[in-house]
């Protein structure tokens, strides 16, 4: 990277740090919304799952309209979007207004997520997508880790009004950033009349991944047998089966499934998805072993977990620079392995730990994560076309946030199964410190459990990733 590609850089990291503190801030701020409004905690979660869910849906799709007419447009679309929808959220006068503008913001960051990641590898040059990569993944770091901390800061000071109204600002400054900054892809100028999108493919899709995501979501509350999630998975389905085979014999597919006859691109994405699939469940269990289990206070947690993004975002920018020079094979490996090491550590929490021992679970799994994310990506986008990379992104941001979404259902639905086994009520909510002590034990054993099946995962996670063989540079026509 030259000095001239310097501001860009800095432009669309100001970008992604904004994008990954929004979510992170608005997790914070949601007892705030929900004592505001009076409104119980279910009804105030869709605050956060309408935008998840809005991000998931326009991800592949708003992928791959990035290449074809731009990364840059649509990138800039979005935060635009995005901006708006959250300065109209700050003046929600309702819940309901809130969840509303929530899933459109999202939609605006599904734009903005995938394009992101081909920005920069754009902007580092091909050659140099690890260190790319890396620094991408360190910056998501730093806003996770610091995202709650400046969310916590205007919470306490003021009120959660003055949180969105000052993510809208920051969203027009990256913006503005990136306009003057940000170079515009060399793709062919739009025209309206003969413009060929894949709309079939992205309505099948869309109803796939919503119907797939809401019935995983529902399912630890309403039951795996309930009617309203058998609809919804069966749906989902259906849905997702007919785009398959539209996508193989679409002429202008949305996404071409070709492309997973690479092999070195099948493994980087199942080996990804598997990844996320074992570790996301430290994120859902460990706040509540933290609070309830050992006493921590909330701002003790945010540093808890502000330890662990840190160590992923300084791991993240070395482990790129050097998957560069060395191959990302190794590190995908080491990565991989480093994390079961840290389930393995949570594995054996107990009751009355010492602060000591989840802490070093947690940062043992970030360093991981730092490890392999930057190296992963590099071999994925390495294997397609750069005229694929904004809907490979895309897919890539998907299959991360649809594992963690079965992470959490199949980590719950463990834990509680646990608890029943032991004569105690299957269910996560009503979990205080004041809680009697053998339900707690019996919650604490069942997460242990738990972090040992989803280390088995990551094993397996380590099988696919070897399967792709040794990595090469392939040249590609774009």
């Amino acid at each position: 990277m030259d000095k001239r590609s310097l501001p860009a850089f800095i432009a669309i990291s100001m970008g992604v740090f904004c994008l990954v503190a929004d979510q992170t801030g608005v997790q914070v701020a949601l007892p705030s919304i929900s004592e505001f409004f009076n409104s119980d905690l279910p009804t105030t979660q869709w605050v956060l799952i309408s935008y998840v869910l809005a991000i998931s849906i326009s991800l592949l799709p708003m992928g791959r309209l990035s290449d074809m007419v731009g990364h840059k447009k649509i990138y800039m679309v979005g935060f635009m979007l995005i901006s708006t929808t959250t300065f109209v959220a700050g003046l929600a006068p309702s819940i309901i207004w809130l969840i509303v503008a929530s899933f459109i913001r999202g939609v605006g960051s599904g734009m903005t997520q995938g394009t992101s990641m081909a920005l920069v590898v754009a902007i580092f040059g091909r050659g140099k997508g690890g260190k790319a990569l890396g620094s991408y993944i360190s910056v998501v770091g730093l806003g996770s880790a610091l995202g709650p901390l400046i969310s916590g800061y205007i919470l306490t000071s003021f009120n959660w009004r003055v949180l969105y109204y000052l993510l809208s600002g920051i969203g027009i400054v990256a913006m503005s950033s990136a306009a003057l900054f940000v170079q515009s892809d060399r793709t062919p100028k739009f025209k309206v009349t003969g413009f060929k999108f894949d709309w079939v493919g992205a309505v099948l899709f869309t109803v796939g991944i919503s119907c797939f995501l809401q019935g995983i979501t529902w399912s630890p509350n309403l039951g795996y047998a309930d009617i309203r999630i058998i609809s919804a998975l069966g749906i989902s389905s259906i849905s997702l089966i007919v785009f398959v085979f539209w996508e193989i014999y679409c002429n202008d597919p949305m996404m071409d499934l070709r492309l997973f006859k690479s092999r070195m691109f099948s493994s980087g994405i199942g080996s990804a998805f598997l990844y996320f699939m074992g570790t996301s469940t430290t994120f859902l269990f460990m706040p509540f072993y933290l609070q309830i289990a050992l006493g921590y206070t909330p701002y003790q947690m945010g540093m808890f977990s502000g330890a662990g993004a840190l160590t992923m975002a300084v791991v993240g920018i070395f482990a790129g620079q050097l998957s560069d020079k060395f191959g990302p094979n190794g590190f995908t490996t080491a990565g991989i392995s480093i994390s079961v090491a840290g389930l393995a550590i949570l594995a054996n929490l107990n009751m009355d730990s010492s602060w000591v021992h989840p802490l070093a679970g947690m940062v043992c799994c970030s360093f991981g994560l730092g490890t392999f994310y930057g190296p992963n990506n590099k071999i994925i986008l390495a294997s397609v076309p750069r005229n694929f990379h904004g809907v490979v992104s895309g897919f890539i941001h998907l299959a991360r946030n649809s594992s963690t979404v079965i992470s959490i259902a199949v980590g719950i639905l463990v834990v509680t199964t646990f608890m029943s086994s032991m004569g105690f009520a299957p269910t996560l909510a009503g979990l205080s410190s004041d809680t009697d002590f053998p339900v707690l034990n019996s919650f604490v054993n069942g997460m242990r459990v738990g972090f040992i099946a989803f280390a088995t995962i990551l094993i397996l996670a380590l099988a696919v990733s070897l399967c792709g063989g040794t990595y090469e540079e392939i040249e590609v026509a774009d």
